[in-house]
């Protein structure tokens, strides 16, 4: 019997039918989502097709491309916080083209994290600056200061390498802490107490940051107290769209290590994400390390069609080697990785919570409650130093610490001007200290915004009150027989405790392409301190609210914008009024006839704000059909009651300092096609400051600076140049008195016990302020192929002085002296790619300041430490994965 051949031709015949059916019956869609009020993109939207319920989300410019079942059906588009849109599609339907999705009226400024190939937000009237997620994607920033000083106006007064702690300078604002520039997180005041202590000694970790904004015109008066120069939002990570499991790890040198966890997603009208960071890593010089652990959560709910919530969570702790001591320039040139302070030791933990809620009576009238709470705590201990000739080391230490810690001098020639900072050394025994801050914070912030017709046109009011609360117990202890000590006598133990009540009014006026903004900011500040030891002692003390000394005041901010808006560009001018608190450091004096003494028995506190009047003018906008987005501003301010600048430099009498200069920022599109993109970004400050009034005393300068043969000749020939500006005071063994000679020399130099300089027509005429550097620049060039994206930067900051003398030589302990200028360039490569179906996977490989040219950053802490180098490399790489 023939057997009969299975007929494989025909199988294959119907396999091809049935796949070519399968093809022809599929529709493969693509589309870009925005949103519907700035028109940019949308990242990670979700496109849901109804049938079978597949899905995807938008890419980093809000593209998407997917393929649906059937020729015709219904894709469903969602992001949170926005009116969802249903699109239909039929066979002919291939590009979607652009679906602007509208915010929905619910929805809060906090979860909105925009992809705006634009710099700027064009939400904020006046200039602006904004680093949107796809840089600090590429970027991968070990510090939030790696991004921030690639951003116009400001400049960053280098630290320890990766400080968790930023300096901030915008605008020429004194930049140790950040003192005078206001950070926040989510809109939020993020400082321990952002009046009374506004130093930024929490910060959060850049891994979790998505954007960041930098605020400079009169619009900054919707927020305070800290407006004068500028202010800093950090943006963090919201919801996803669907559920996400994400995953980031990065390594790199000097055991460089940073974990990323979180889990979140989108389910109905609620989002939810839970997030934690991991980092540590040993540091660029010795006993430099640093480790933190961050955790955080947050829920956004649309709870109906006129109300929603939003809650937030958040704790930080930090165990790092941080000192306030750093090189002379004897130890920077020998071997800038040199640390002796072995005991230095920063501890801090920070717990904060955001709860915000929007209630919208009708579609023209909103208001949004929100109610924050901080609580934080640090340790600071530091060894007690001294600063002893290179060639006494051995003998001063010791030969066990010598050996120890110091043996890299060992075989070395010194001179006269060579020293280094060691730690004390008592009786053999070595001592430290501890500065222990606590801090509480809590505020309520009702916010009514209404849109109404003003003369025929549309209008927008916007209104706010804000009671706000900050208590700060400042307790500095001291043991004298172990550096490793951790415990110590009290000998400062402040109390102070500060409310507020503040607020502000503003209305947009549009009329047709003209915008006119006013805006008006009150601050009513009622504030005590308590010298809790002194009052110990007190046997007749009657109750705790004994001893206060109160300041109370208040103070109005007027400002005002106005903007013409034309195709693609924006013109833009604003004039306001900028306010600097108070602090603990100059909030308890007295001012009279514009002398400033501490209070005497009887005398009222009532030192004022630092004001300024600032001015801007600029453009903003698009150049080229888009090819070319920017912004250019001119900026004047011009500050007043000027009391404390640098450390331990204080103005007797009330200074006056300008600043004004130029702002540049572009990306340019040099080459775009299907696959390929390149541009060419950059931005440029140019800025000039004048002390123009003050007489002002540095404390530091005769009393710890260690005097070298250049800056005691440059002293003598500042003094000599123009003895009217200076008042010269010496002893000689008969007490202090006033040195009246016509001119100084170096005999005299070794008796001076303090001098005051005097600012202005009648003293010092062309004085700089610290840290502003005369240009600022950054340059660089991203690659963009499919999934590859790549490019370099280069940084350049010009020489800047450290102190009000202008002191161009440097000390022989590094405490005084000009900055030279110096160069950074730093790389990315970064590949995108799909593991398996479900995994969007990312390995990046980014190297910072690649040239290694080490640089001195600043004087940070002037006589205490000496100067701080800069410019270390360092390589990391890592994988990002979404799951």
């Amino acid at each position: 019997m023939k057997k009969q051949r299975f007929p494989y031709q025909s199988l294959l015949v119907v396999l091809a039918f049935l796949s070519n059916f399968w093809v022809f019956s599929q529709a493969k869609l693509t589309g870009k989502v925005i949103d519907a009020t700035d028109l940019q993109p949308l990242i990670g939207a979700q496109i849901i097709i109804q049938e079978g319920q597949l899905g995807t989300v938008t890419d980093d410019f809000g593209y998407f491309e997917i393929t649906a079942p059937s020729q015709t059906g219904t894709i469903t588009v969602k992001y949170l916080g926005y009116e969802g849109q249903a699109i239909s599609f039929t066979s002919a339907t291939s590009n979607l083209g652009i679906i602007a999705l509208v915010r929905a009226n619910t929805t809060l400024d906090e979860v909105i994290v925009s992809a705006s190939p634009h710099n700027y937000k064009t939400e904020f009237m006046g200039s602006n600056f904004r680093i949107n997620p796809i840089t600090l994607q590429n970027i991968n920033p070990l510090s939030t200061e790696e991004v921030l000083r690639t951003i116009p106006g400001v400049n960053i007064v280098g630290d320890m390498g990766l400080s968790n702690r930023p300096n901030i300078s915008i605008r020429g604002s004194w930049g140790r802490r950040s003192k005078k520039v206001l950070l926040m997180e989510d809109g939020t005041p993020s400082a321990p107490a952002p009046y009374i202590a506004p130093g930024a000694y929490y910060n959060p970790v850049s891994d979790r940051i998505t954007s960041i904004e930098v605020y400079k015109g009169a619009d900054l008066l919707r927020y305070g107290p800290n407006n004068m120069y500028g202010a800093v939002n950090y943006i963090t990570a919201l919801p996803p769209q669907k559920p996400t499991l994400r995953l980031k790890l990065t390594g790199g040198q000097r055991s460089y290590t940073s974990g990323l966890f979180s889990y979140g997603g989108t389910w109905n009208n609620m989002g939810a994400l839970v997030e934690g960071v991991y980092k540590k890593f040993d540091g660029f010089t010795d006993n430099s390390s640093v480790e933190i652990l961050n955790l955080n959560a947050k829920v956004f709910a649309k709870l109906s069609e006129d109300q929603s919530l939003y809650f937030k969570v958040s704790g930080q702790f930090e165990d790092n080697q941080a000192s306030l001591s750093s090189q002379t320039p004897f130890t920077f040139e020998t071997d800038y990785t040199q640390n002796p302070l072995d005991a230095d030791q920063f501890t801090m933990r920070r717990y904060g919570v955001d709860i915000i809620h929007k209630w919208l009576p009708n579609e023209k009238l909103s208001f949004t409650s929100k109610i924050y709470a901080s609580d934080f705590e640090r340790d600071w201990w530091r060894q007690v130093t001294a600063k002893v000739r290179a060639s006494e080391v051995q003998d001063y230490v010791g030969d066990a610490i010598y050996n120890d810690r110091y043996g890299y001098l060992t075989g070395r020639t010194f001179d006269d001007e060579d020293y280094v900072i060691v730690g004390r050394v008592i009786n053999g025994l070595e001592s430290t200290t501890d500065s222990r801050w606590i801090y509480k914070v809590s505020g309520i912030k009702e916010t009514m915004r209404a849109t109404w017709e003003a003369f025929d046109a549309p209008s927008e009011l916007e209104a706010s009150i804000n009671v706000h609360r900050e208590t700060f117990k400042d307790v500095f202890l001291e043991a004298d027989n172990s550096r490793w000590a951790r415990s110590g006598t009290t000998t400062k133990d402040l109390w102070y405790r500060l409310w507020s009540a503040n607020g502000y009014i503003r209305n947009e006026f549009n009329f047709g392409k003209l915008g006119v903004t006013p805006i008006l900011r009150f601050e009513h500040v009622d504030m005590y301190r308590q010298d809790l030891i002194a009052l110990s002692q007190d046997p007749n003390l009657q109750s705790t609210s004994e001893g206060r000394e109160p300041n109370i005041y208040n103070q109005f901010l007027p400002g005002i914008t106005i903007n013409y808006k034309t195709e693609g560009s924006e013109f833009f001018g604003s004039v306001y009024e900028g306010m600097i608190a108070p602090s603990k450091v100059f909030g308890f004096l007295v001012e009279q006839d514009g002398v400033v003494t501490n209070p005497l028995e009887g005398q009222s506190i009532n030192i004022d704000p630092e004001l300024s009047w600032n001015k801007e003018l600029g453009w903003r906008g698009s150049l080229l059909q888009n090819c070319i987005n920017g912004q250019l501003t001119y900026f004047h301010n011009a500050s007043r009651n000027f009391y404390a600048g640098g450390r331990n430099e204080v103005f007797q009498e009330l200074g006056k300092v300008n600043v004004q200069g130029v702002e540049l920022a572009f990306d340019a599109e040099l080459f775009k096609s299907d696959e390929h993109e390149l541009h060419l970004l950059g931005n440029t400050t140019y800025m000039h400051s004048k002390v123009m009034e003050g007489r002002l005393e540095d404390r530091d300068l005769f009393s710890q600076v260690i005097h070298g043969s250049a800056t005691q000749t440059e002293y003598i020939n500042k003094v000599n140049s123009n003895r009217a500006a200076y008042e010269v005071y010496v002893d000689d063994g008969g007490g202090e008195t006033l040195l009246a000679d016509e001119t100084i020399d170096a005999a005299d130099f070794s008796n001076i016990t303090r001098s005051i300089i005097t600012f202005g027509d009648e003293g010092i005429e062309d004085a700089e302020a610290p840290y502003t550097p005369k240009i600022n620049m950054t340059v660089g060039l991203n690659y963009d192929w499919k999934g590859l994206s790549s490019g370099f930067s280069v940084n350049h900051v010009g020489e800047q002085f450290t102190e009000f003398h202008n002191f161009k030589a440097e000390s022989a302990d590094g405490a005084i002296g000009q900055l030279p200028s110096f160069t950074t360039i730093d790389a990315f490569v970064n590949y995108d790619f799909k593991l398996g179906q479900k995994i969007d996977a990312t390995v990046f490989v980014n190297g910072k300041n690649i040239t290694d040219q080490v640089y001195r950053a600043s004087r940070l802490n002037r006589a205490t430490s000496g100067v701080f180098a800069g410019g270390f490399r360092q390589i990391i790489f890592g994988v990002n994965l979404k799951i």
